[in-house]
């Protein structure tokens, strides 16, 4: 059939076409490290998403106009291979980090940058001494080594990519997990804007699709006299912030947003709690419906709104924080989960040993059950 004979797509199907794109992108990047047989699915979604093919646009550059949401991310970004450099004269294989602002090389300074300029333009590796844009190479290993085409052939590039490896991997592995992440930090400012805007509700893939709880066991050792920070999770994707602070009271979750505060929950210690015995606090967060509560041994509180988007557990990054003195409060362990837990979960975990041990097994323990474990 013409494309002229087609019905133009609705904005709130193209958004679902997007949503679900975003589904399966994302679950395969979660598995990347189980197999690098999903590297093929991953490389066919983002060739949908961030790529022109036969004169169409991606289809997230494509949303992303209609409704004017902005593409920029902030990284330490190289820059293009100065040809004209004695050193780059006969250079076969170099690869072209990318990192988040923060994480690279502090002599290269970070900025923020067009992520769809980056995809076009940047360079993501040099293979064969021909260097490769982002773009150029998501094509080329979906359609050659992916789920959009299975070639007989490789181009030579392609060849030697996939006989070098680095930290056991092939080189086009990271670069393109990393363009993954991008496309869905990206991809989640579209569908909040959708979502804002009254265009799109969201669906939900599964049961705890969006479902987030942290659990912090924590031990006062002394009176606290002010808050002591304990924890600080980030998630890139949907730019969205936890922090964990101990307080005279109780546990204090600060969630915010894009670096706007969005709420605090104070999760109170139990009535019965004495200085030198361990609390456990729980935060739990559903997307689905933009509800968050708090939870302690004394039971959870009223779930109230709180706007902070879809995120999900897995994306979730322990950022690094001053060592805490065990002198005054003690965290025990932070576990962060999938689901929304209830209270009896709550006190399961404080009947745990205060190192958490009960929840896994030693390797030892592993090997001995042998293949066919009882």
């Amino acid at each position: 059939m013409s494309s002229k004979n087609r019905n133009e797509k609705s904005i709130e199907q193209k958004l679902l076409d997007l949503d679900a794109h975003m589904y399966l992108l994302r679950q395969h990047l979660h598995k990347l490290h189980d197999s690098k047989s999903h590297l093929k699915v991953i490389a066919a979604e983002l060739r949908t998403l961030v790529c022109k093919s036969s004169g169409t646009e991606g289809l997230l550059w494509r949303l992303a106009d209609e409704l004017k949401v902005g593409d920029l991310v902030a990284l330490h970004l190289p820059g293009k291979l100065k040809q004209d450099h004695p050193l780059v004269r006969g250079l076969e294989f170099m690869i072209v980090p990318v990192f988040r602002a923060g994480k690279g090389d502090p002599r290269v300074v970070p900025g923020n940058y067009s992520f769809r300029a980056v995809i076009k333009d940047a360079e993501a590796l040099v293979a064969l001494g021909k260097p490769l844009t982002h773009e150029y190479l998501i094509k080329a290993v979906a359609q050659q080594m992916g789920t959009a085409h299975e070639d007989d052939g490789l181009e030579p590039a392609l060849v030697q990519l996939s006989a070098i490896f680095v930290n056991g991997v092939e080189p086009y592995l990271g670069v393109l997990a990393m363009d993954a992440e991008l496309t869905l930090e990206v991809g989640e400012r579209v569908l909040g804007a959708a979502e804002t805007r009254g265009l799109l509700d969201r669906p939900s893939h599964s049961h705890d699709d969006g479902n987030v709880s942290v659990v912090v066991r924590v031990c006062r050792k002394q009176h606290l006299g002010s808050r002591v920070h304990l924890f600080r999770y980030h998630s890139y994707t949907s730019e969205a912030t936890v922090i964990g602070l101990a307080t005279p009271t109780g546990v204090l979750f600060q969630l915010s947003k894009r670096k706007q505060p969005i709420v605090e929950l104070l999760a109170p210690y139990p009535k019965s709690c004495i200085l030198g015995e361990d609390a456990i606090a729980v935060l739990s967060y559903c997307s689905r419906t933009g509800e968050v509560r708090t939870i302690t041994a004394d039971g959870p509180t009223a779930p109230q709104l709180c706007k902070l988007g879809w995120v999900h557990a897995s994306e979730l990054a322990l950022e690094e924080i001053s060592e805490l003195d065990k002198e005054i409060v003690e965290q025990r362990f932070l576990l962060t989960y999938e689901r929304l837990l209830p209270t009896r979960d709550v006190l399961e975990l404080l009947a745990l040993p205060p190192n958490g041990y009960g929840l896994w097994k030693h390797s030892d323990e592993l090997q001995a059950q042998g293949s066919f474990p009882e």
